[in-house]
């Protein structure tokens, strides 16, 4: 009996055990560096600006925080929308890379003007044609919670097999398109979505990597759809075409 109540606190300390990590949507998008600051240094636009009609189709680039460029699958989904947006070029945004050292990264930060970064993104997309740029980024959160078959662990072959401990997901991503020419915001769009599996213990690292790119993956689509609904919306009388169609070429 003495010696089942220390097997039971340890047992329910074990099941208490949780491992947490919070990365941005992108690897190279960290906390202090991330969405919110770019978009926190924009100008606000015209209070009805959000209410306007896009002459569309917009001349739009896309730049992903802390990626040299944004997803193709994006860009190939958003070439599609003839006849809201036509052509789409991804830009370069990435922040550089982060020291192991966290004061060298705040000091960074610190140092970093975002409001000038910006309006370098949308120079550059006014040079490749573009007038609106599409900025985005966003959060993933996991965790990890171990169970009673923790217990098992301690023998190879339960580290291995039994799935002892439940990975937990999160993610956020926003996006905001801005006027290239003024640089103001003109609309923001949100996602999120979560996700949960459970894996063997020495397995978690490589499960949670997967599921990471996984989520990502699903968020960048689900935002993109949601980017596409909000400019249909701006202007109803526009219309998508078809892939088989040529494309427009700049004027």
């Amino acid at each position: 009996m003495k010696t089942m109540i220390p097997f039971t606190f340890a047992l329910a300390a074990v099941c208490l055990v949780t491992a947490c990590e919070a990365t941005g949507l992108s690897s190279g998008e960290r906390a202090g560096a991330d969405y919110s600051n770019y978009i926190l240094s924009l100008q606000p636009g015209p209070a009805c600006r959000s209410t306007q009609t896009l002459a569309t189709p917009i001349r739009l680039a896309v730049a992903q925080v802390g990626e040299t460029a944004p997803p193709q699958k994006m860009l190939d989904k958003l070439d599609s929308q003839g006849g809201f947006i036509t052509p789409v070029v991804g830009l370069p945004l990435p922040d550089g890379p982060e020291s192991r050292y966290a004061y060298d990264n705040q000091a960074k930060t610190s140092l970093v003007d975002y409001s000038a970064r910006v309006k370098s993104v949308c120079s550059l997309a006014q040079s490749a044609g573009a007038n609106y740029v599409f900025l985005f980024g966003g959060n993933i959160d996991s965790w990890r919670k171990n169970n009673f078959l923790t217990v098992l662990d301690i023998t190879i072959v339960g580290a291995f097999i039994v799935p002892s401990s439940k990975i937990e997901m999160e993610g956020k991503a926003s996006g905001t398109l801005i006027d290239a020419a003024t640089i103001e915001p003109v609309f923001f769009v949100s996602v999120d979505s979560k996700t949960s599996a459970t894996t063997p213990d020495y397995l978690a690292a490589g499960k949670t990597g997967d599921m990471r790119a996984r989520l990502r993956d699903e968020l960048i689509d689900k935002l993109t759809g949601e980017l596409i609904g909000k400019i249909a919306n701006s202007n109803p009388s526009a219309t998508p075409r078809s892939n088989k169609e040529p494309d427009r070429a700049i004027k």
